[in-house]
């Protein structure tokens, strides 16, 4: 698996906290046993659209805030630069949903990530890649 080291403290600080990670309740981060980056949000209804499904906007969030806050994690200021989604299977209120970041591309100044959006049974739901910039 190709991540980077990273120090979930520095997501500590209310300044490196996005309003989106509170509002989604992304309150569960961590490495996970084979080294991915990971956050993790039980399902809501907050969440629902109009059908009673999680919303792609929803899930296009939680994917884009963990790139984010593994960004943070490195002690890197990075933007994004360009992001796509692909949505297989539909989440329901009451699903635990978890986001599994993968590097696949670590420049000097830009990246590229992949992340993986299972429910609680590992089941596949999305997936997404992500070209980031670092600004420093």
């Amino acid at each position: 698996m190709n991540i980077q080291k990273v120090d979930l403290s520095l997501l500590e600080s209310e300044n490196n906290r996005s309003g989106a990670i509170a509002l989604l309740g992304l309150d569960n981060i961590f490495v996970s046993d084979d080294g991915r980056f990971c956050m993790s949000v039980e399902i809501e209804e907050k969440h629902l659209n109009a059908i009673g499904i999680v919303h792609g906007g929803i899930m296009y969030t939680i994917c884009d805030q963990t790139v984010a806050a593994y960004d943070i994690c490195l002690g890197r200021k990075a933007v994004g630069m360009d992001g796509s989604m692909h949505y297989y299977r539909p989440a329901h209120k009451g699903d635990i949903l978890t986001s599994y970041l993968t590097d696949r591309k670590v420049g000097h100044r830009t990246t590229v990530h992949m992340v993986e959006l299972r429910n609680q049974e590992n089941v596949l739901i999305a997936d997404a890649m992500y070209t980031s910039m670092y600004l420093d």
